[in-house]
């Protein structure tokens, strides 16, 4: 039996435009928090994207858990900006500003609908591959457009284990019945993304929008970069259209 043409895809930042997101909603909070004010925008986003993500990684390493992960971003955050730790008041007056913001600007990046298109018309099984839950990505996936476009989303919650973890990367290529030598994976992150795909030992492709280069070293390993989705195409010698 033929195995099934597959690709996986990451969804923050390489599906779903994180960013765009993040920067509505921290300038929504920038305007509530006269602290925060004089801290340009780009760096005062930059700084909070690391403290989300250093709480996330806890999250994921099962030291706090998911309903605790906002409290724990908000206390690095203020305590690195010297700020006094955030009240329970505080966390619910940060997410009344942030959430409604971020939800409504979300969006896919460039080119991403036109690919997966483009992929399903050619035969290929695609699925999300993304740590997290099921129900908040599934519903990122539907707000964005992209899910009517996936055969599947398959999360570290069913999974069982986070990227970078090899098992959540061969266990997604059994699901969708592919072969691991023959499986792409496509995402933004050398670490989550790239490192696990190749500890897996399917192909990845980093998906690098601000990259000048054509490629990138990984662990001795050279990995192809896009910086735009429909690039994805031609790495498998698909025309954008025939």
């Amino acid at each position: 039996m033929l195995s099934t043409k597959l690709i996986l895809f990451d969804l923050d930042n390489t599906l779903f435009n994180h960013y765009h997101s993040m920067y509505c909603a921290i300038s929504a909070i920038q305007q509530h928090y006269p602290g925060l004010r004089n801290i340009p925008l780009q760096k005062l986003c930059h700084h909070y994207n690391d403290c989300l993500q250093k709480s996330y990684d806890r999250y994921l390493q099962k030291l706090i858990s998911y309903e605790d992960k906002d409290i724990e971003k908000l206390k690095i955050l203020f305590e690195s900006l010297n700020l006094p730790e955030p009240t329970p008041q505080d966390v619910d007056a940060f997410r009344t500003i942030y959430q409604p913001v971020y939800r409504s600007s979300r969006r896919a990046t460039s080119g991403s609908i036109e690919t997966l298109t483009r992929l399903r018309e050619r035969g290929f099984s695609i699925a999300i591959l993304t740590n997290g839950q099921i129900e908040d990505q599934s519903a990122k996936a539907k707000a964005i457009g992209v899910h009517h476009l996936v055969d599947r989303i398959i999360t570290s919650e069913e999974a069982g284990c986070p990227k970078p973890d090899r098992r959540i990367f061969r266990y997604a290529v059994d699901q969708l019945g592919g072969a691991f030598d023959k499986t792409y994976m496509v995402g933004d992150s050398p670490k989550y993304d790239i490192q696990g795909a190749l500890d897996a030992h399917l192909t990845p492709i980093l998906y690098s929008p601000l990259s000048q280069e054509t490629s990138q070293a990984i662990n001795g390993q050279t990995v192809p970069v896009i910086t735009h989705m429909s690039q994805l195409l031609g790495h498998l010698d698909i025309t954008t259209r025939e």
